[in-house]
């Protein structure tokens, strides 16, 4: 069975100019991997430049009662773009709110221990945090509504001393060894309220939130000029565990992947390496997805119900994501030998293509 070892984390992820790759188990004090020499290759750029092609993104998916959310900041280091996407599993109906946000110092912070992200906009204010010394994720947001969508507004909490929650961070090569991806996944148990359609005139749906599952990333990484990656991610509750995964598809990488990735699985707050997988649609992108690997760890099938696209261009940068609600049916194998057998168990899928 495949095993990847986790070490605790170094005081930096990159030293004398080269990355440390691994799997650490818990956080990093700062996910910071500024300062590599030559990443791209021979062209002898000074580091201020090749600093400036690294981009960062953070994701969180929440469930609350019968709603799925998804919120994504991308940091392009000259602006920054903010969605919250937010599905009913009961009916597959979908929202989603968007902001562009103009140029910042920084958008997505390097400090793990204790951090923000915000969108200030009055109409998209969305702001998560995170401080270790005080045992606290915090996600506020207030959408105002449209002619198309609900208002929303929540206010959710989780701690890191949970039981349920853990913590993992990655360092794996990107094209080459000379260039780095680092990550940063950690899963929460949420309590708190979302507020759906609430105005002046109406006190709108109340959903409390009580012991639900979550998965929060932040990954930086050394991209090159066009780059194109799929990413799985899911978390809930079934048969009495609490489990979420991860899984990282990146289809332009020629890294070794089977010694480094940043694939995993978390048990009531457990994790569990996994390797590489290759995620395939025989059918179209918003058709079945397969997803497996070569030792019998993940054998996925994830069934879109509704898909979210966005396309963003501004002179030569684009991106295009598509973000795919749907549900897994298959097996997980832990790393003890326990297959976790999940059957409508839901998620989100994304795929993403960047060219800057």
């Amino acid at each position: 069975m495949y095993f990847r070892q986790m070490v605790e984390p170094p005081p930096a992820l990159v030293k004398n100019g080269k990355a440390l790759f691994g799997t650490f188990s818990g956080h990093v004090s700062r996910l910071d991997i500024r300062g590599l020499h030559s990443p791209f290759g021979g062209v002898p750029l000074p580091v201020f430049i090749s600093n400036f092609r690294i981009k960062s993104s953070l994701l969180f998916t929440f469930n609350a009662g019968s709603y799925q959310g998804l919120i994504s900041f991308f940091d392009n280091k000259i602006f920054g773009l903010v969605e919250i996407d937010l599905w009913n599993r009961e009916t597959g109906r979908k929202y989603t709110y968007k902001n562009l946000m103009g140029p910042r110092h920084r958008f997505i912070p390097h400090n793990l221990e204790q951090g923000f992200c915000a969108s200030f906009n009055s109409r998209r204010y969305v702001r998560i945090s995170w401080d270790h010394k005080r045992d606290r994720i915090s996600i506020i947001f207030n959408l105002k509504g449209s002619s198309v969508s609900p208002s929303l507004q929540a206010a959710l909490t989780g701690h890191f001393s949970d039981p349920a929650s853990g913590e993992v961070t990655h360092c794996v090569p990107i094209k080459s060894r000379r260039r780095c991806c680092a990550s940063y996944l950690t899963t929460q148990k949420l309590r708190g309220t979302l507020t759906i359609g609430r105005t002046k005139k109406t006190a709108g749906q109340v959903i409390n939130v009580e012991n639900e599952t979550s998965c929060f990333s932040i990954k930086r990484a050394y991209y090159g000029y066009r780059t194109q990656e799929q990413k799985i991610f899911a978390s809930g509750d079934f048969n009495g565990k609490s489990v979420s995964f991860s899984l990282n598809n990146l289809l332009d990488s020629q890294s070794l992947q089977e010694a480094v990735n940043q694939n995993v699985l978390f048990v009531d707050g457990v994790c569990t390496t996994l390797p590489p997988v290759k995620m395939t649609q025989p059918f179209g992108l918003s058709k079945k997805w397969i997803i497996q690997d070569t030792e019998n760890m993940v054998d996925l099938s994830f069934e879109p119900v509704s898909k979210i696209s966005r396309e963003l261009s501004l002179f030569a940068f684009k991106i295009v994501i598509q973000n795919l609600y749907g549900k897994f049916e298959g097996v997980l194998k832990t790393k003890d030998g326990e297959d976790i057998k999940l059957s409508g168990f839901c998620g989100v899928a994304r795929e993403q293509l960047l060219r800057v």
